[in-house]
């Protein structure tokens, strides 16, 4: 009989007890060297064999495991954390099913649940991701191309990368191409559980440099993703007060539980907005009356591009009114040191339509809720979305707050360069096929408009702005006024007025906004200015 064994993810006191009762049992040992504690077959019995598969081809390991089983010995495969991971034991069980040999699977502790443990982090945060991802990065042995980590990073989820230790730098590309930040939390945990295990917390962009001051360079696992941070969670339902399971009531909302509920169905949304147009006094006295709460306001909120100065005063009225502020992480961060006391809601990149219903069912609840957007809440923000959204959610209103856009902003940086006619156009071709946005780009051009461009590079579409520039030089001259503005109202803010020639090669990021002036566009003392009408003779 063979019994593949999971060993856990290093220390000694985390194998099963039932792997370490087969372990002691076993006539015959063949274990993974060199990753396996070998403190473990120190409770081998006296005279068992012991195999290191470091050293042995497949074929020498069923060598010795056929032999075994002529004798009629019990066999131990031991293999690191679970078997079930990177074990390469269904190789092994198809060669032993040929045979007509017999065997079982003792599971074990995988590394990374050992990693999460060093880390004092949960996986599953509510409100961040309830995924994790499992996976490696291609190297001397491939993965599938689907499975690719810029493929993996998409979703969002959780990501526990394996085997990867010595390529982290390729790793950080892959992964921020796949649309991580280069801020994205992240952490290294080499040798989780053993003696000598080492934790360090850093990020996708610091990956590389994190472990070379800690000089790691093997066995040690990668977390990426929010949950790193263990911040900006949502309570759990399990333990919610109001929450019913089968082994508890939920508590109402009028017993003191502090959570609202949504309208009874007989009410209908037109009944409510007529009580909400009556004021707010007015909504506190029927919410006195009524066993639950009416929905709260929607706000729909553009910060502007990121400093507090840039906020409109109705986005801070609007923030200051709200008990719920949500949005990408990133946004969450530059206005929570100003609102402390809120409650905060947050997802990554990608899961916009998630983070709009998380908003809309705060609403239900009878909280009033802030959706915050980067720059304007209607220019490539949240409002189409929440809008198309609010009608499954009866009785809540929308309204949308307006911010400072990027295009408006960078242009008072570099002076005045949309003085006339201007389009405004997005690279990103995560929502937008490439094929649309070249012809958006041909069209602007061709009709003289002075051009924004958004997001004009990424780690995953470098050459996206070389592309623009050179389909741009089919109309404009190569000294074309150009401008580009870094971290608008934010820390780091640069400003550059450049050629269309010179602007065509330059590196640019998702930080990064863009201006293509029009024939007229001017390079005035440094400033870029386009004149506010043409001069032409009638």
């Amino acid at each position: 009989m063979v019994h593949i064994v999971g060993a856990g993810p290093g220390s000694v006191d985390l194998i099963t007890v039932r792997g370490k009762r087969l372990l002691q049992e076993a006539d015959v040992i063949i274990y993974a060297g060199s990753l396996v504690n070998k403190e473990l077959l120190d409770g081998a019995k006296e005279g068992a064999a012991l195999y290191d598969s470091a050293r042995m081809t497949l074929e020498e390991v069923m060598e010795a495991v056929e032999e075994a089983e002529k004798k009629g010995l019990s066999t131990v495969r031991l293999h690191t954390g679970d078997p079930c991971l990177y074990g390469a034991v269904r190789e092994q069980m198809d060669w032993m099913d040929k045979k007509g040999i017999a065997y079982d699977i003792c599971p074990g502790v995988s590394s990374f649940c050992g990693a999460a443990a060093a880390l004092g982090m949960e996986y599953t945060l509510p409100g961040i991701t309830q995924s994790v991802i499992i996976t490696r990065m291609a190297g001397r042995t491939p993965v599938p191309e689907r499975e690719s980590i810029r493929r993996m990073a998409a979703h969002g989820s959780s990501l526990v990368v394996f085997l990867s230790a010595g390529m982290l730098t390729e790793l950080s590309e892959e992964l921020m191409a796949g649309g991580c930040r280069e801020d994205t939390p992240a952490a290294i945990v080499y040798k989780a559980t053993w003696p000598d295990e080492k934790v360090v917390r850093c990020s996708v962009g610091t990956l590389a440099q994190a472990a070379g001051q800690e000089q790691i360079k093997k066995t040690a696992l990668i977390i990426v993703g929010e949950s790193v941070a263990q911040t900006g969670y949502e309570r759990s339902k399990l333990y919610d007060p109001v929450f019913s399971t089968e082994f508890r009531e939920g508590r109402q909302a009028a017993a003191g539980c502090g959570r609202k509920t949504a309208l009874p169905s007989l009410i209908q949304s037109h009944a409510v907005r007529s009580v909400r147009d009556e004021g707010r006094n007015e909504k506190e006295k029927v919410e006195g009356a009524l066993p639950d709460a009416l929905p709260g306001t929607m706000y729909v909120v553009g910060i502007g591009p990121g400093s507090i100065a840039q906020m409109t005063g109705q986005a801070l009225e609007a923030l200051r009114r709200c008990r719920v502020i949500a949005g990408y992480t990133v946004y969450v961060e530059l206005v929570r040191p100003y609102f402390p006391e809120k409650e905060f809601l947050t997802t990554v990149m990608t899961k916009e339509e998630e983070r709009c219903r998380k908003a809309l069912e705060r609403c239900m609840e009878g909280k009033d809720t802030a959706m915050i957007c980067s720059g304007d809440s209607g220019v490539y923000g949240m409002a189409g979305l929440l809008l198309e959204l609010s009608k499954e959610y009866p009785g809540v209103q929308v309204e949308i707050v307006p911010g400072v856009t990027a295009a408006t902003a960078g242009a008072a940086v570099l002076g005045a360069p949309l003085m006339h006619d201007f389009a405004v156009i997005s690279l990103s071709d995560r929502l937008t096929p490439l094929k649309t946005i070249w012809k958006r780009v041909d069209a602007a051009a061709s009709a003289d408009f002075v051009i924004c461009l958004y997001n004009p590079a990424s780690k995953g579409r470098p050459d996206y702005l070389r592309q623009a520039c050179q389909r741009i030089l089919a109309w404009r001259r190569e000294e074309t006024v150009c401008g580009i503005v870094r971290n608008i109202g934010r820390e780091g803010q640069e400003r550059e007025v450049v050629s269309l020639k010179e602007l065509k090669n330059r590196r640019v990021d998702m930080f990064t906004t863009v201006y293509i002036g029009n024939s007229q566009t001017r390079n005035q003392g440094g400033r870029m200015v386009t004149p506010r009408g043409y001069r032409y003779e009638k």
